[in-house]
């Protein structure tokens, strides 16, 4: 048997199922040079977004600790997961990764400011000193984020505004695809044509409420 040719949910099945210790071996093997590229380019993106600038050594670390929480209380993440659609796993696998590096800035973040006041929102942690003119550039970055949080808020009352307001900024902040997002198991929408939907609604709102 290839590893290489089953498909996601025949990969995760059969590795949580097997008592063979040596295809386990080469299941794991298999599951990480798949999914590591995956959850290596998110922490990245991540990184990137917040800091301007991207340590190696960080993400490495960060992919290490995404396996790790995959693998807590033996693989409950993955035993409990529904493979809804062919790319529904690797969505999983973004949005986990995603989180590790949020908590791992707030943290150090927290760490540089002696333990002090912790950020809310993570847009407002602070840019690397090393270059200024990039920290000026987020900081305008911070504060026009912060107006068109002030116009989506204006929809709260809207049914749909959390799951919107979540579409909304996996594409304009964090980088998400309309199809990535399309297939992240908590979006209710079945195609990419409803995320695109969305927001292209909310981005019509925010240009009229920014008057750009």
């Amino acid at each position: 048997m290839d590893p290489r040719k089953l498909t996601d949910e025949e990969l995760v099945r059969l590795l949580l199922a097997t008592r063979d210790e040596d295809l386990r071996a080469e299941l794991w093997v298999e599951f990480w040079g798949r999914f590591q590229p995956v959850i290596a380019r998110t922490v990245r993106r991540r990184i990137v977004r917040y800091t301007r600038w991207v340590d190696h050594g960080r993400v490495d670390d960060l992919v290490q600790d995404t396996f790790l929480k995959i693998c807590k209380d033996e693989f409950k993440i993955l035993r409990n997961f529904e493979f809804r659609h062919e790319n529904a796993f690797r969505a999983l696998l973004k949005v986990i990764a995603a989180n590790v590096a949020e908590d791992d800035i707030r943290k150090k973040n927290s760490e540089k400011e002696g333990g002090g006041q912790q950020l809310d929102d993570i847009d407002n942690l602070p840019q690397p000193p090393s270059d200024r003119s990039r920290g000026v550039q987020s900081m305008l970055n911070n504060l026009r984020m912060n107006e068109i949080e002030k116009c989506l808020q204006q929809r709260k009352s809207e049914l749909n505004f959390d799951r919107d307001r979540r579409i909304f900024w996996l594409y304009f902040r964090d980088g998400f695809t309309a199809n990535e997002i399309s297939e992240l198991p908590d979006i209710e929408f079945k195609s990419v044509k409803g995320v695109e939907s969305a927001l292209l609604r909310l981005s019509k709102w925010v240009g009229d409420c920014l008057d750009f």
